[in-house]
C-alpha cells in the first residue's frame, strides 16, 4: 500500500450470467450478471476500507442521512427515522410528502473523475487517492457462458459489483447531495428518500417539486441517472386524499403516486399501520415453510433442536424483519404471526391438540412471539443512544410500555 500499487491481474472480472427465475431465456435483459473477482485482492480491499473508514469517521465525512454501510447503522435505524418523521407529522395533523428516487444503475455508472475530485476536496490523503484510482482504473471484464468466456472487454465507470469498498466509495460519491429547508432526506446507499411536511398538501407537493430542480442540476454535473417510472410518490396522512394530486416530474418525467412503497424492505402505507408488511411477511414465512416441511415436518426424524433451529434462523427472521418499527402495529394485524409460530411449534414436536400453547413455549423455551418482539425492539431502541448519529439522537425515547 505504501507504494501505492494495485495489481492489474486483481482488475478482472468475470462476470456470469444468471437467468432471473420465470423469465424467457432469448432476452439478455432477464439475465442477472453476477461478477466475479479476484479472491487475492479481497484482503488488500479490506486494508484500503479500513485506512477510507478511519479517516471518514474520524472526521465525521459521512453526512447523518447516510445509513449506508456506516458503523452501527443499518436499515432498520433509517427506517425508524423515516417512520418517525411520518408519526411526528401525525402528531402535529401534518401530512407528509415522501419521494422514493431509483437511481438507474446506481453502482455502474459513477463517474471516476467525478468521485476523484469530490475525494480531493473531502481531503483524503493523496496515497489513498492515488490507489483508490488504481483500484477504478483499466479494470476489465470478461463474460463466461458454460465453458465458454468471451475476449476482455474495458469497464469505463462504475465500482466493482461484489467489492468491498464499493458501497463506501458509492456513499462518498453522493456525500454532497443537495440539502434544502423543510426537506428531510433518508439515504441507505443508493436507496434515497425525499421528506416534506405541511398541513397543506399543496405546500408539500410545491416544497418536493422546487426540491427536484435543485436535485436535476447536482444530478447533471454529476452523471447521476435517475429511473422516473421506477421512482415514486407516496402521501402520508391519518385522513382519507381526495382528488387526485398534482404531478411531480423529474427531468419532465411524471413520477407515479402510489399508496404504498417497499422501502429497505418495509411497505410502507399511507396510514403508516404496516397491515400489509405484516401479511406479506406472513406469506413469505409459509412459502419457506413449504421448502422446509421434510426437515420440521412431524414425520421429519429431524432431532427437535434442529428444527427449533431452522426455525429460529429462517422462519422467524423471515417473519420479524424491521419488527421495532411496526411492533406497535395492531393486534390483528400480529396475531397471523402469533398463529404461525404456534402451528409450527406443534408441528416440529407432534404434539396433540390438547396441549396449551403454553406449554409448548415453556418445554422448547421459546418466547411467544409478541413478547419476542417486545424484547427485540427493546434491544434495537437501547442501542439508539449508544450510536453516533445526530439525526438519530433527536428522536424521541422508546416507552416501552406501548410496544
Amino acid at each position: 500500500m505504501e507504494s501505492c500499487y494495485f495489481p492489474k491481474a486483481w482488475k478482472i472480472a468475470v462476470v456470469v450470467p444468471i437467468l432471473k427465475s420465470d423469465s424467457d431465456d432469448t432476452k439478455p435483459q432477464n439475465y442477472r450478471p453476477i461478477s466475479l473477482l479476484s479472491s487475492l485482492s479481497k484482503p488488500y480491499e479490506c486494508v484500503i476500507l479500513n485506512r477510507l473508514d478511519q479517516f471518514c469517521n474520524s472526521r465525521n465525512i459521512v453526512i447523518p442521512e447516510q445509513h449506508g454501510f456506516v458503523p452501527k447503522c443499518s436499515t432498520v435505524t433509517q427506517l425508524l427515522r423515516v417512520t418517525e418523521t411520518v408519526q411526528h407529522g401525525f402528531s402535529n395533523n401534518k401530512a407528509t410528502g415522501m419521494l422514493f428516487i431509483d437511481i438507474a444503475k446506481a453502482f455502474d455508472k459513477i463517474w471516476h473523475d467525478g468521485l476523484i475530485s469530490k475525494m480531493m476536496r473531502l481531503g483524503i490523503s493523496d496515497q489513498l487517492i492515488k490507489i483508490i484510482h488504481l483500484f477504478l482504473d483499466s479494470r476489465s471484464f470478461r463474460v463466461r457462458v458454460e465453458n465458454a468466456v468471451s475476449s476482455p472487454r474495458p469497464i469505463l465507470s462504475g465500482v466493482p459489483q461484489g467489492s468491498i469498498l464499493s458501497p463506501r466509495i458509492f456513499s462518498l460519491y453522493v456525500n454532497d447531495i443537495p440539502k434544502a429547508s423543510s426537506i428531510h432526506l433518508a439515504m441507505y446507499a443508493d436507496d434515497t428518500a425525499i421528506m416534506s411536511q405541511d398541513i397543506c398538501n399543496q405546500k408539500i407537493i410545491e416544497r418536493l417539486q422546487r426540491y427536484i430542480s435543485c436535485l436535476q442540476l447536482w444530478l447533471i454535473n454529476w452523471k447521476i441517472k435517475v429511473n422516473a417510472s421506477k421512482s415514486a410518490c407516496l402521501l402520508f396522512m391519518k385522513q382519507r386524499c381526495i382528488g387526485n394530486l398534482p404531478a411531480v416530474t423529474i427531468f419532465d418525467q411524471p413520477i407515479p403516486w402510489v399508496t404504498e412503497y417497499k422501502y429497505l424492505g418495509l411497505i410502507l402505507d399511507a396510514k403508516l399501520n404496516f397491515a400489509h408488511h405484516i401479511r406479506n411477511a406472513h406469506q413469505k414465512a409459509i412459502g419457506m415453510s413449504s421448502l422446509l416441511t421434510r426437515l420440521i415436518s412431524r414425520k421429519s426424524k429431524l432431532a427437535i433442536r434442529h428444527k427449533i433451529l431452522l426455525y429460529k434462523s429462517i422462519l422467524r427472521p423471515i417473519m420479524l424483519y424491521a419488527s421495532p418499527i411496526w411492533a406497535s402495529a395492531a393486534t390483528t394485524h400480529l396475531k397471523r404471526l402469533h398463529v404461525f409460530q404456534n402451528i409450527h411449534l406443534r408441528k416440529m414436536i407432534n404434539a396433540p391438540w390438547f396441549v396449551r400453547n403454553e406449554v409448548l413455549h415453556k418445554v422448547l423455551k421459546i418466547e411467544p412471539i409478541l413478547e419476542f418482539i417486545k424484547k427485540q425492539s427493546l434491544n434495537f431502541f437501547n442501542r439508539i443512544p449508544q450510536i453516533p448519529n445526530a439525526l438519530l439522537q433527536q428522536l424521541p425515547a422508546y416507552d416501552a410500555s406501548i410496544a
